[in-house]
């Protein structure tokens, strides 16, 4: 059991103590106070619009026993003699500083995950797998930010393992999170378009992934050797760093053999037999590193198999929603880039019912957007889809290059996905199968949500 204390942070933070007492112990951490739970610790962190600080006494109402407060005019503690307040000139670092601190004295094993596309997949996967041994900690959700990645090793309590997955926009990022958890094994999935719009080049975004090993003596890297700069990594990258790779296509470390891609993918993998995976090749990729840290690991293959076998896809990711037994939502709004974008309309076309594609803007390109919407619209001039409804600004280059290019269907345009929810209602039609794809910021998650409840037969 790994536990911290406010005397830890006084000790290895900047932070003073204003009230309270120095053996408490520091357990989940929030950063809003409406989260807060029964003995929780508050972080008031400045944002843009607000200081969090400002919402101290909601946090105490809702059960945190500890505060670390920006410095504050106005700060009122009367009547909470029975709670610990903190002040720090930095309230996000000083959690940074104490998530540091408490992977410091973690002593299992440290999984770091990051990539343009399918990092929150290959982690669930290799959670996963691992929980057949071991008790796993992984990120929630998307908390793998500056501030979430921190939260995360916050909540470490008696797990051997964490896994824990990294985000970023800009240079500089995946090094903070690096320096942070210090991992023992590192895995960057693949390197696409994705923040090309701050980053500039996929030169950079190669550049800002590979900061992953940064805070790394010793361990192993784990990359995707298909794709086109993951696979230039050499096999010197770094000094103590092993390098282990995996591939279907370009010679690898771990491959996959005897892949037969129908509803439900089969493939093996050295000789487990008949593992199977949902939504085509493209998760192969998830399985592959999953393997290789299972088998790193310790773990048996019959554990292994049996943890990719039962993996299924999380929510808003390809995931199929049956509306009265009489409609298919394949749900995919969680995000969105060209490859995801790729295989989600390949999901599709293996059904045989009507289909209606309807696709939103990617978000975060800058000056690739026109190039890669008309790259997507290439993608869909292959489709056998009935209806393609394109919603934003950039897919309006989605529908022409498809029409352009052959593409059959009926398309029709929306500038957000509250206009289009007439059209699409009066549309839909008994057994037909629907595809939702678009950036988080497109917020096509509420048609999604709006199409559950308003549809009837």
């Amino acid at each position: 059991m790994v536990k911290i204390t406010v005397k830890d942070v006084l000790e290895n933070c900047d932070a003073k103590l204003l009230i309270g007492d120095e053996k408490t112990e520091i357990k989940e951490g929030f950063i809003n106070s409406k989260d807060v739970v029964s003995g929780g610790c508050f972080f008031g962190i400045k944002g843009s619009n607000t200081d969090g600080s400002l919402y101290y006494k909601e946090a105490f109402k809702n059960g945190a026993s500890i505060c670390i407060l920006s410095k504050l005019k106005d700060l009122d503690l009367t009547g909470y003699d029975d709670k610990t307040v903190l002040i720090s000139n930095d309230v996000k670092k000083c959690l940074q500083d104490i998530a540091s601190y408490k992977r410091s004295l973690f002593k299992g094993y440290v999984i770091a995950v990051t990539g343009s596309v399918g990092k929150t997949s290959t982690k669930e996967m290799i959670a996963n797998v691992l929980k057949h041994k071991y008790k796993v900690l992984k990120t929630i959700g998307n908390q793998n930010s500056q501030i979430g990645l921190p939260l995360t090793i916050l909540r470490l309590k008696d797990e051997d393992v964490m896994i824990l997955e990294m985000g970023m926009s800009a240079l500089g990022h995946i090094h903070n999170l690096s320096v942070i958890a210090k991992p023992d094994i590192a895995l960057i999935t693949n390197v696409h378009e994705n923040h090309i719009e701050s980053l500039k080049t996929k030169e950079n975004i190669f550049k800002a992934k590979m900061e992953i090993i940064d805070a790394m003596k010793t361990g192993t890297l784990i990359v995707n050797n298909d794709d086109e700069f993951l696979s230039k990594v050499d096999e010197n990258v770094k000094a103590g760093i092993k390098l282990l790779t995996f591939g279907i296509n370009n010679k690898s470390n771990v491959m996959p053999d005897n892949i037969k891609d129908d509803f439900i993918t089969t493939f093996d993998i050295a000789d487990i037999k008949d593992i199977k995976v949902n939504f085509g090749t493209t998760f192969i990729y998830n399985a592959l590193p999953a393997f290789l840290i299972g088998k790193m690991l310790g773990l048996s293959r019959s554990m292994i198999k049996d943890g990719i076998n039962a993996f299924t896809s999380q929510n808003h990711r390809l995931e199929e929603v049956n509306i009265n037994n009489n409609v298919t939502l394949i749900d995919d709004t969680y995000n969105a880039s060209f490859d995801s974008i790729k295989l989600a309309v390949n999901y599709l076309n293996k059904f045989s019912n009507r289909k209606i594609i309807v696709l939103a803007d990617v978000l975060e390109l800058g000056k690739e957007s026109k190039k890669i919407h008309k790259k997507i619209g290439y993608e869909l001039s292959k489709t056998n889809a009935s209806y393609l409804i394109t919603i934003g600004n950039y897919s309006k280059l989605i529908a022409k290059e498809a029409k352009k290019l052959g593409f059959k269907g009926k398309c029709k345009h929306f500038k957000n996905e509250v206009k289009s929810r007439k059209y699409l209602k009066s549309l839909i039609k008994k057994d037909d199968v629907i595809l939702l794809k678009g950036s988080h910021g497109m917020n096509l998650v509420n048609l999604v949500n709006f199409l559950k409840e308003g549809l009837m037969f």
